[in-house]
């Protein structure tokens, strides 16, 4: 695999430059689509690679990502496709015996594909469908509580149409359905197990007053396992109040989920009251480029909802950024997660975190340079689970728009 990553580099890179080539005239003589091709390139040492309680192993990794956002746009309707390739090599710094696994064995080749269309069918009815389609080795990207620290490739799709109907100025109704697949490259014993998810939506929503709104938000899903893991069915009502000041945005909601079974588990079926807060906000609020500063908090509580071999868990997450720009060419961001998993079939809990702060040089409109540093720890009541490593990124950003009417 390592050697055939220089050739995916060049192929890739000249994939870029044919699109930058072919769209060029054709975004400025439609004057409905815009082009954003990208290029993006980092490099990354990490002092703890593995994430391992013990014999760490420093290692740096490569990365490369070409792609591009295409937006279509009438008076009623939008269609847009974001894409990048994401291109990881990876090289020990330390000597490896002979018969443990190398750094450059997880060497690979992602993608992500984000397609979307919406239309205002009528003054009342707006439809609209998702399609997200990644090749990933992050076990972040298919569960937004994972506790894993494992790097096996998946492949992920959710799809997801939506339709959302006005009753007038106050009263709202949104429906969607979505189907997730999960299908591991290697799904052995131990390394992923292949899944399918069916979620059906229903929001019903009441606008108070321009700046105030609030909804009611049901969702009833069922996740299937292709092997030993339990299948489940899982309910949950939320409600949800929404608030915009000046520069924020407060959201607030509390409710209730269930989760029920088909085989028996050692926690038997689970439920919970569950939370969700988050405050956003930028200043100026219309920036269309780097704000002057920007901020984000969420504090929520949930279960995962990804859980091979039936490991679920109680999960406290906050992540929260923090930007501010200085002489409109330096934008420093301090950013970090914590989370809290305490898991309803076993004994084990534990606190994991991680903080960066970090700078980008915006040296024009479309290039930028940036340099991040980072801490990530793991504490768990549990042996063999704790870890910590620290990391220094630099990254290249090249992000150009072709043309927009």
């Amino acid at each position: 695999m390592k050697s055939k990553i220089p050739l995916l580099v060049l192929r890739y890179v000249v994939l870029f430059c044919f699109i930058i080539g072919f769209t060029s005239q054709s975004a400025f003589s439609q004057g409905r689509i815009v082009i954003k091709p990208m290029l993006e390139f980092s490099w990354q040492m990490d002092s703890n690679f593995h994430k391992a309680e013990t014999d760490e192993k420093e290692v740096y990794t490569y990365n490369i990502k070409p792609g591009f956002e295409l937006e279509y746009a009438t008076d009623k309707t939008i269609v847009s496709l974001d894409y990048f390739a994401d291109v990881f090599w990876y090289d020990d710094q330390d000597t490896i015996p002979a018969g443990q696994i190398q750094a450059d064995d997880f060497d690979y080749v992602g993608h992500n594909a984000l397609l979307r269309s919406y239309t205002q069918v009528s003054d009342r009815v707006f439809i609209g469908v998702d399609n997200l389609f990644l090749i990933s080795s992050d076990p972040a990207a298919s569960d937004a509580a994972s506790n894993a620290i494992d790097r096996y490739e998946y492949t992920l799709n959710r799809f997801s149409p939506r339709l959302v109907y006005n009753f007038g100025e106050k009263f709202g109704l949104g429906l969607k359905y979505t189907n997730l697949m999960m299908d591991y490259s290697d799904d052995a014993v131990g390394q992923g197990e292949d899944s399918t998810e069916n979620r059906g939506t229903f929001n019903l929503y009441y606008y108070f007053t321009p700046k105030t709104s609030f909804d009611l938000d049901y969702q009833m899903w069922t996740r299937d396992y292709d092997k030993l893991t339990s299948d489940y069915d899982s309910q949950q009502v939320m409600v949800n109040v929404n608030h915009q000041l000046n520069y924020l945005t407060v959201s607030a909601g509390v409710g209730y989920h269930t989760r029920d079974f088909d085989k028996t588990v050692s926690s038997g079926d689970i439920e919970k009251s569950v939370w969700k807060l988050s405050l956003m906000g930028q200043n100026p609020p219309d920036a269309a480029g780097t704000p002057r500063s920007s901020a984000y908090l969420s504090l929520s509580n949930n279960f995962n909802d990804l859980g091979t071999g039936d490991e679920y868990f109680d999960a406290i997450r906050l992540d929260a950024k923090f930007t501010y720009l200085v002489m409109d060419k330096i934008n420093f961001i301090l950013a970090g997660w914590f989370q809290n998993s305490d898991y309803e079939t076993s004994a084990r809990e534990d606190d994991r975190w991680l903080v960066s702060l970090g700078a980008d040089y915006l040296i024009n409109d479309f290039l930028s340079v940036g340099l991040e540093g980072g801490r990530e720890e793991r504490d768990s009541n549990a042996a063999g689970f704790d870890f910590d490593n620290d990391y220094v990124m630099f990254n290249i950003n090249f992000h150009p728009t072709l043309g927009a009417k």
